[in-house]
């Protein structure tokens, strides 16, 4: 492993062309928490900050090309993954990731439809689902995506650990849940900001999780430091585009 001197993580995720979701807001968010960010592409996308027009996805043999030349060189102790396909690449990313360090730390930010109403993620089936969150560390869905895993996986256990975010939930109060393997809920407080919304929180959120996982923050830890570190980002930007550069962590 070259020594860099640095910590990595690596985002696995869409391209969005405005930068606001995808690998561009992952990286941008993990350099700004001083954390190096690489990234693979999963997909093409047509999109601003207000919609998606077109999706064009990579093959599983384009996805693996591209993280097996990373994993040449580089040792990842955290991967964020965001859109993808299907479950079935999912079940191959996480398992070329995992052959290569057993002990790595996936966080799976779900998303399984655009704010603006475009379809991702689609043809969920229960066994598949289960079998592959219970080999990653942490999945982050909002109340929706929630339910519809919840229904998916007809209301067994989740094998993960599970930060429910409070974002979609009606009132101010926009506490996120950090559900562990045995059903422990901890709360992550939260309050909306009222008149302010932008583009891609799910990704920073996420990737703002992995960055703290890197630098050695314990789970509760890292969710509550990428909680405040979304807040600064709605803050910042005059549009639906945050502004990275004028967080201060």
């Amino acid at each position: 492993m070259p020594e860099t001197g640095q910590n990595i993580v690596l985002s696995i995720a869409g391209f969005d062309p405005c930068g606001g979701a995808g690998i561009l807001a992952d990286v941008q968010t993990l350099q700004q928490c001083k954390v190096q960010g690489m990234a693979v592409q999963t997909a093409l996308t047509a999109q601003n900050e207000e919609k998606v027009d077109k999706v064009v996805w990579h093959s599983w043999d384009e996805i693996k090309c591209q993280i097996e030349v990373l994993l040449n060189l580089y040792q990842f102790e955290v991967v964020k993954i965001g859109i993808i396909e299907n479950l079935e690449t999912l079940r191959q990313v996480v398992d070329l990731l995992i052959s290569h360090r057993p002990d790595i730390k996936i966080v799976w930010d779900p998303i399984l439809k655009s704010s603006s109403g475009f379809d991702f993620l689609k043809n969920l089936e229960e066994q598949q689902l289960s079998d592959v969150i219970s080999k990653i560390h942490l999945i982050t869905p909002n109340l929706w995506e929630f339910e519809i895993l919840t229904q998916v996986l007809k209301e067994q256990p989740f094998s993960t650990h599970v930060l429910l975010k409070g974002g979609h939930v009606e009132g101010n109060d926009t506490s996120d849940k950090l559900i562990d393997l045995e059903g422990n809920k901890i709360q992550i407080a939260g309050q909306r900001i009222i008149g302010k919304s932008k583009h891609g929180t799910g990704c920073v959120l996420s990737s703002a999780i992995a960055a703290g996982l890197c630098k050695g923050m314990k789970l509760k830890t890292a969710c509550t430091f990428a909680k405040r570190y979304v807040e600064s980002y709605l803050k910042s930007g005059v549009n639906k585009l945050g502004a990275h550069y004028t967080i201060e962590i």
